[in-house]
């Protein structure tokens, strides 16, 4: 019996392409386990990674205006040390005074939310009765917000002594990410010569492009979450103290820090901002829940799709199919991370379609393929990004 040579061939290249596929799967598996045993170490390299893709525009800015780029590294360290001081000494302590107020009254809000439940569940004889139904769902309600209550205060305390175990390890390494990410933007032009030489004139292009699309996407993506959680963070302190609501300013920090997971940050702040309200009257509750609901509407359709267009060349209708992509493959972690991660995609698709087909699909007033060359991203010599420089 014949083997026809073409079966044999077709059937040597299925079983390459499988065992290329398990030793790649293999070579992930490993590459993620030794990721989780080092990851501590490579802490205050990935600050540092921060700390480049938020100053290496204004370090190129002040480059392409012809001063020495050690110089301006140092004057973008200062001035942001700058900035940092002046929140440290002007900002933190009235929040921290509201915080820690907010928590300290949380005990009393409690009791006096197991009042009201009294009143209105337990012993509802005298405000009207209420369904034995509904007071059957109530009540489960209550031990599952008991009991969950119970589980979240054990690991707020356990986390509290681990974290007041680890402020000097946490202070040694954002001191080692600041000398990371001053050496990394003084010496980034060189860096980047140097990997264009060992990836060789072949893959020189792709590299190229790839890095420079996530530095850009993911540059953006960190100015746009900053921007966005920040105006939320103001919107709500202010619409919370029009409303009356007490410790407004603390909720409105905290509800600008958890609005960085969409639609989960709104209503933790939400159900923060009722219970604070609830004990000034049950009209300062609902004035709170609707500025929660009005700035959540207000970042979710119109700020936060615009901020992040802008900033990742993202269009908002984009924006959202990855937020809600993301959050239905992979819950919060998605969320957060479904917009650069999209736009990623979309940049890296744009060049090797175009690069495969010699057709131009990106343009500046593109909708789904928009293609902008912001200032920053010029290289000292003026050119467009995509042509040299950092």
């Amino acid at each position: 019996m014949t083997v026809d040579p073409n079966a044999r061939e077709s059937w040597t290249r299925a079983g390459i392409r499988v065992w290329t596929a398990i030793g790649v799967l293999i070579l992930v598996a490993l590459g993620a386990y030794a990721l989780g045993a080092v990851f501590s170490a490579l802490v205050p390299f990935i600050i540092g990674a921060l700390i480049v893709l938020l100053l290496r525009r204004p370090v190129a800015w002040l480059v392409s205006r012809r001063m020495n780029r050690l110089l301006a590294v140092a004057l973008c360290y200062l001035t942001a040390m700058a900035v940092v001081a002046i929140v440290l000494t002007f900002i933190i302590p009235p929040i921290y005074q509201q915080v820690a107020g907010f928590v300290g009254h949380l005990p009393g809000y409690t009791q006096r939310a197991y009042g009201l439940w009294d009143r209105l569940i337990v012993h509802p004889r005298a405000h009207g009765g209420i369904p034995t139904w509904l007071q059957a769902i109530a009540l489960g309600l209550r031990d599952q917000l008991v009991a969950g209550a119970g589980s979240w205060s054990q690991a707020i305390a356990s986390s509290a002594v681990a974290t007041g175990g680890s402020i000097a390890g946490g202070v040694i390494g954002f001191v080692l990410a600041l000398i990371i990410g001053f050496y990394t933007l003084a010496d980034l032009p060189r860096l980047q010569k140097e990997i264009l030489t060992v990836v060789g004139p072949r893959a020189r292009d792709e590299v190229t492009h790839v890095g420079k699309t996530v530095t850009r996407v993911l540059g953006g993506w960190l100015r746009g979450t900053l921007i966005q959680s920040t105006v939320v963070a103001v919107l709500f302190t202010v619409g919370l103290s029009i409303a009356g609501v007490p410790y407004a300013l603390a909720i409105g920090v905290i509800g600008g820090l958890f609005n960085v997971v969409p639609y989960v940050g709104p209503v933790i702040t939400g159900l923060l901002a009722a219970s604070a309200g609830l004990f000034v009257s049950p009209l300062t509750a609902l004035w709170a829940l609707l500025v929660v609901v009005i700035v959540q509407q207000f970042d979710s359709l119109i700020m936060a799709p615009r901020i992040m267009s802008e900033q990742v060349d993202l269009h908002p209708l984009l924006v959202i199919l990855a937020l809600l992509v993301g959050a239905t493959l992979f819950g919060i972690p998605g969320m957060v991370l479904s917009v650069p991660v999209a736009a990623i995609m979309k940049g890296l698709f744009v060049y090797w379609f175009e690069r495969g087909t010699e057709r131009r699909i990106g343009s500046e007033d593109g909708v789904l393929f928009r293609e902008t060359v912001p200032d920053g991203e010029k290289s000292e010599s003026g050119k467009p990004a995509g042509t040299g420089g950092d």
